[in-house]
C-alpha cells in the first residue's frame, strides 16, 4: 500500500543524549515523526561541564535550543595555558567577544545536564517528537520496510529509519555491523565539580585553563553561574575497571595527587579541594568505514568517538545531528529517499570528523610531551602571536550549516 504522501515519514533514534536530542529536533525540522528511545529510567543531573564551541552553539541557535541556557551557560573571557611544573604562562587567547567577532557566535561552557536538559524542553515543546524512557533495546533489524526494534520490557517499534545515537559502546552498531567498538586510549580523565567558594581565588576567575605536564594535563573552568568549578585532571594509566558504566566510577583523590605530585603548588592545591572523584576511560577508535547500512546510520560517538583534547565529542554529535536533519530536507518539493539521505551525510560529515578525530589525537600527545621536546613545545607557545592561535582554529569553529545544504 502506497504511503499518504501528507505523512510524515517516521524515524527512530536510539539514545537521547546530547546528539539523539539534537537529530531528534533536526529530523522533525525535516518532515519526519520522531521517537527517541533512551535506556536509563531517568535522565539524571549526570555528567560534568563541557564546552560548547562556535561551530555548535551556531546550529544550537538555529534550533532555538541556545537561548535556554542563557542563565546555566558562561563565556570564558579567555584561554590562559600555564606549565603545569612552574605555573608560568606559556598563553593567552582572548575568547569572549573576540571569539563572537571572529567566528560569529559564542565559546561557552555548560554542564552537560544543563545542556541536556534544553534540549528536552525543546523536544517536548515539539509535537513531531516522542521520547520513551527505560526503553533497553533488545534486537535491532531492517528489512524493505524499515527498521525494527525490540526492547527488554517486550514492546516493539518500527520506522522509515533508525539513527544510532547509543554512544561508543553502540548497540544499534553492532546490529547493523558497521564496525567494532573503540579501544582503551590509555589515559584516564578525573572528572570533578568543587563549589566556587572551596576553590583557590585563580580557579574562580571566567576563563577557561590548561596546565601541561608530562603525561599529565589540566584542564578547569567555573560553571553555572560561577557557581560551581568544573576540574578535569588527565593522567596516563592502566583502565581496571567497567568502562560501559564510566559516568558512575569513582576514583581515589590519593591517586590524583600522586600523579601530580610535581606539578606547581597552586594546581595541587585546587586538585586537594576534591574529595570525589570520577574516573572514565578515555576510548579512541580509528574511521569506521561507513557508517550507514540500509534504513540504518551512526551519529555522535557510536560513529567517531574522540579523545577529548579539542573539546569536541558533543560539538561533533551536534553537528552530525543539523547535517543529518538537512540531508533529508525536500528538494523541489520532493522527498529525499532514505539511501540518498544517507549519502549525503556521510559525504558531509564522514571527512570532517575523521579529521577532528585525528587532530584530538595529535592534541594530546603534544600536551603530554616531556624532556626537551616540551621545552620546544613551550617556547613556540610563547612565540606564537595570538591572532595566529586564533587562526589554526578557523577550521574547527567555523560555521558549518552553509556547508550541509551544499
Amino acid at each position: 500500500m502506497a504511503r499518504d504522501p501528507h505523512e510524515r515519514r517516521h524515524a527512530l533514534i536510539a539514545g537521547a543524549g546530547i546528539g539523539g536530542l539534537t537529530a531528534a529536533l533536526a529530523l522533525s525540522r525535516a518532515g519526519f515523526r520522531v521517537e527517541i528511545f533512551e535506556r536509563a529510567a531517568t535522565l539524571d543531573d549526570v555528567g560534568a561541564g563541557i564546552q560548547v564551541p562556535p561551530n555548535a552553539s551556531s546550529i544550537l541557535a538555529d534550533l532555538g535550543v541556545l537561548h535556554r541556557l542563557q542563565d546555566k551557560a558562561l563565556e570564558p573571557e579567555r584561554l590562559r595555558v600555564r606549565s603545569g611544573v612552574t605555573g608560568s604562562s606559556l598563553m593567552t587567547l582572548q575568547l569572549g567577544r573576540d571569539a563572537r567577532l571572529r567566528w560569529d557566535h559564542p565559546m561557552l561552557v555548560v554542564h552537560r545536564a544543563d545542556l541536556q536538559k534544553a534540549l528536552l524542553e525543546a523536544v517536548a515543546e515539539d509535537h513531531n517528537i516522542r521520547l520513551e524512557l527505560d526503553a533497553r533495546i533488545a534486537s535491532v533489524t531492517s528489512d524493505a520496510r524499515g527498521a525494527h526494534l525490540s526492547f527488554m520490557h517486550g514492546g516493539e517499534a518500527s520506522g522509515d529509519l533508525l539513527v544510532g545515537a547509543d554512544g561508543a559502546h553502540s548497540i544499534v552498531r553492532r546490529a547493523a555491523r558497521l564496525g567494532g567498538g573503540p579501544g582503551y586510549s590509555g589515559r584516564v580523565a578525573w572528572r570533578a565539580l568543587v563549589p566556587a567558594q572551596d576553590a583557590p581565588a585563580f580557579a574562580r576567575a571566567p576563563e577557561t585553563a590548561l596546565w601541561l605536564g608530562a603525561k599529565t594535563h589540566l584542564v578547569h573552568y567555573p560553571l553555572r553561574g560561577g557557581s560551581l568549578i568544573n576540574i578535569v585532571a588527565i593522567t596516563e594509566d592502566e583502565w581496571r575497571g567497567d568502562d560501559e558504566d564510566f559516568w558512575s566510577t569513582t576514583g581515589e583523590a590519593r591517586d590524583v595527587l600522586k600523579a601530580f605530585r610535581d606539578w606547581d603548588t597552586s594546581a595541587r592545591k585546587l586538585l586537594e579541594t576534591v574529595h570525589e572523584w570520577k574516573r572514565w576511560p578515555l576510548l579512541d577508535a580509528e574511521a569506521l568505514p561507513r557508517w550507514s547500512a540500509g534504513p540504518i546510520t551512526l551519529l555522535g560517538d557510536a560513529a567517531h568517538p574522540m579523545l577529548p583534547f579539542f573539546a569536541q565529542g558533543a560539538a561533533q554529535a551536534i553537528e552530525d545531528a543539523a547535517a543529518l536533519g538537512a540531508a533529508f530536507r525536500p528538494r523541489n518539493w520532493q522527498e529525499v529517499s532514505i539511501a540518498r539521505g544517507f549519502a549525503d551525510y556521510e559525504r558531509k560529515r564522514k571527512k570532517r570528523a575523521t579529521r577532528v578525530q585525528e587532530a584530538s589525537r595529535k592534541q594530546g600527545m603534544i600536551y603530554h610531551l616531556s624532556g626537551p621536546a616540551a621545552l620546544v613545545r613551550d617556547v613556540g607557545m610563547r612565540a606564537l602571536p595570538p591572532d595566529m592561535v586564533s587562526s589554526r582554529f578557523d577550521w574547527l569553529y567555523e560555521d558549518q550549516r552553509g556547508a550541509f545544504f551544499t
